[in-house]
């Protein structure tokens, strides 16, 4: 076969004098602007915080955040719309407890989960559940490409965003280790919204987005398009002769009809497609993606009973092109395509009997099945290889809420049984890595029982104050990846093991929030969790790099969150968080001298801060500081990555009803930061990253 060299381009990243002259004009506007409003910029006595924010995800129902014993973060519209980042994974970076390792800059990757919580660090294996109107997205291929697209949901059409840490498995089963994440999209509203956005930037980066809502009677609509396109970033030092740019082409489209079919209920279908083609660094290792999502809503609310019930079909396309590095060709052509569909469909039935103002019960069952399969296209042997299985998973729930002593006192309990059958595996190769194989191998159905609980109090001595107490159990059922797929990759070979059984973790935190002075609020919270059966891989023969996947490790984890909020006037406001976290390994049979150690590439420290100006007739800024300590690249703690600090800016103005303009700069000081080492190469950070923004409103 035959593959042309993709043209590159000339590296046309701006210089730092271009920037800081930018900058410099952009703060003198700022100032002589500041001084022409003198008095007109005044604090209003509606900078006061109110603890009134609500969540769904936390225990199934409306709640607010302050009544419900979990740690919640609701990140709602007006913050995202502020916010200097565009995807949802970047927003979710300034929120305590949770780690990205990955950025804008990083979008090329595919080589992590990129949101961790509370420690529980899962390396390419999902621990963090993600939601969207409440269908999962992890799929059952948790490999390198098998990371969640978190670009997917256009910014425009997030309501909010919900976190819930801690394990969610009391209510949403499998996945939810370390916590929930729970992106709700805009439901469509009476005034028409319309808007085009345009961006260039960094690497000749550009995308263009089409955004309109409207609801017309009881009919409302919301489309959204998006196209994106870069050249991408070097993400190596030293460069050999084969590193090229981590280019990307992506495009997006969601659609949302609703109708409110009496003033109590409504019903809602959403359609979603997802497409990307992304570079790893050579040119012929590179991944592609092709997701399609459906899901219908129908919910009912009464005086006594809620209903609600979720249909959802999720079907992933995900190929990743491997190149080979064989005897003097230095990965100058593709040795193999593997391709990865996954099906996952699935339903939710759930009812909230209202028995008083102090007493609801929320009860329901859950369904999913998923179907994974995977095979290998060889160019430069001959050789087959193909996999897969099945996997369902039936679960009904409970959840009951009780409030004492006029709502001070409010208990809150829980409960899912997980029945999870995996059948139909099987796993052929006609070829040999390594040495390992030949082998055509028809796996056993397994069945697994997990029960999952889970109890919390909160106490409000007095108003806009709460202390509170959780403990659950979660767990994590073995993939189909996991259990039927052998892995591949450069010269290391990693076996499926179908003998695999579930993680488990449990955890329970203590915390407390109060807002001072009506301007400052607090909160801290304590949590410590046990984790035992990890999934991880062990040694079989480390002359032939021959892994196996096995239930190993056991680790403690335990740390502290701090967060700091305040509305200093009505045109300014400050935030400040820091995440202590510990995770250390307290059995690992295979290798006991690694007992003790950090757990691999999870910082001890991390904390963020910022200052947000928000002035309607200038101008909104946004600056944001990060920090994220050292860590360990592997759990031997032998490799130590050291910490990094890094600013990012957002600058915006609305001119009129109909045009906006901003600036987000990421990492402003273009700090260059080490993520990973290896032998010959380190990989880095692509430095600053420069984004301008127009957006035209309809």
């Amino acid at each position: 076969m035959v593959v042309r060299q993709r043209n590159r381009k000339i590296d046309a990243r701006p210089s730092l004098l271009k920037l800081v002259v930018i900058l410099n004009c952009a703060f003198i506007l700022f100032f002589l602007q500041v001084c022409q409003a003198g008095e007109s910029i005044k604090a209003e006595e509606n900078r006061v915080i109110k603890l009134d924010e609500i969540s769904v995800t936390a225990t199934r129902t409306i709640r607010p955040i302050i009544d419900v014993p979990s740690s919640v973060t609701v990140i709602n519209a007006e913050q995202i719309e502020a916010s200097p980042f565009e995807r949802a994974e970047d927003i979710l970076r300034t929120e305590v407890g949770i780690d990205n390792v990955r950025h804008y800059g990083f979008q090329t990757g595919g080589i992590k989960g990129p949101i961790d919580m509370r420690g529980v660090t899962g390396g390419i294996t999902q621990r963090t559940l993600m939601l969207i109107d409440g269908v999962p997205q992890n799929d059952n291929a948790n490999n390198s490409i098998g990371w969640i697209a978190w670009s997917q949901i256009p910014k425009d059409a997030i309501e909010r965003i919900e976190i819930v840490r801690g394990p969610s498995s009391a209510l949403y089963g499998s996945e939810g280790l370390g916590g929930v994440v729970n992106i709700i999209t805009k439901r469509p509203r009476e005034i028409r919204e319309t808007s085009l956005t345009f961006q260039y930037g960094e690497s000749d980066t550009h995308s263009e987005e089409a955004f309109v809502s409207q609801k017309i009677g009881g009919f409302g609509l919301l489309l959204n398009g998006k196209y994106e396109e870069s050249d991408g970033f070097y993400m190596v030092e030293p460069r050999k002769d084969y590193d090229i740019e981590r280019y990307r082409r992506s495009n997006r489209f969601l659609a949302k009809l609703s109708y409110d079919i009496d003033e109590s209920s409504d019903i809602s279908f959403a359609f979603l497609r997802y497409e990307h083609k992304m570079n790893k660094g050579r040119e012929f290792f590179y991944g592609e993606k092709e997701d399609y999502r459906y899901w219908l809503e129908y919910s009912r609310s009464g005086q006594m009973f809620d209903w609600k019930a979720l249909v959802y079909v999720n079907d992933d396309e995900k190929t990743a092109y491997i190149d080979e590095k064989k005897g003097k060709l230095m990965y100058e052509a593709i040795n193999r395509e593997e391709h990865f569909p996954v099906l996952t469909w699935g339903g939710e039935l759930q009812s909230s009997i209202n028995f008083s103002e102090a007493n609801i019960l929320t009860l329901g069952t859950a369904y999913k099945d998923v179907h994974f399969e995977t095979k290998y296209t060889y160019f430069t042997e001959d050789r087959e290889y193909e996999a897969g299985g099945d996997q369902n998973f039936i679960s009904p729930f409970l959840n009951y809420e009780m409030k004492f002593l006029d709502d001070q006192l409010i208990f809150n309990i829980g409960g899912r049984y997980d029945f999870i059958e995996s059948d139909n595996g099987k796993e052929r190769d006609t070829g040999k890595s390594k040495g390992y194989g030949l082998y055509d191998n028809v796996y056993p159905e397994k069945t697994w029982e997990e029960f999952s609980p889970k109890g919390g109090v909160v106490f409000h001595p007095e108003e806009n104050t709460a202390i509170r107490a959780s403990i659950g159990r979660g767990f994590r059922a073995p993939t189909l990846f996991e259990l039927y797929k052998t892995h591949t990759r450069g010269t290391g070979v990693t076996i499926a093991n179908p003998d695999l059984e579930p993680e488990e973790i449990v955890s329970y935190d203590l915390g407390a929030e109060k807002v001072f002075f009506d301007t400052v609020w607090a909160r801290i919270t304590y949590y410590q969790s046990y984790a035992k059966d990890l999934i991880a891989s062990r040694t079989v023969d480390i002359s032939k790099s021959w892994y196996k996947r096995d239930n190993l490790d056991e680790v403690k984890i335990h740390g502290i969150e701090v967060e700091l909020k305040w509305a200093a006037t009505d045109w300014l406001s400050l935030f400040a968080n820091y995440t202590y976290n510990s995770t250390r390994i307290e059995k690992d049979p295979v290798n006991p001298e690694n007992e003790g150690n950090l757990i691999d590439d999870y910082p001890k420290h991390k904390a963020r801060a910022g200052v947000m100006y928000s002035n309607a007739r200038f101008l909104n800024v946004d600056l944001i500081y990060n920090y994220r300590g050292k860590r360990y690249q592997d759990i031997e703690n032998t490799i130590e990555l050291g910490g990094f600090s890094t600013f990012d800016l957002s600058v915006s103005r609305k001119f009129s009803e109909r045009v906006g303009l901003s600036l987000q700069v990421e990492n402003i000081f273009d700090k260059k930061y080490v993520f990973g080492k290896y032998d010959d190469y380190d990989s880095v950070s692509p430095g600053r990253v420069v984004m301008g923004k127009v957006k035209l409103w309809f």
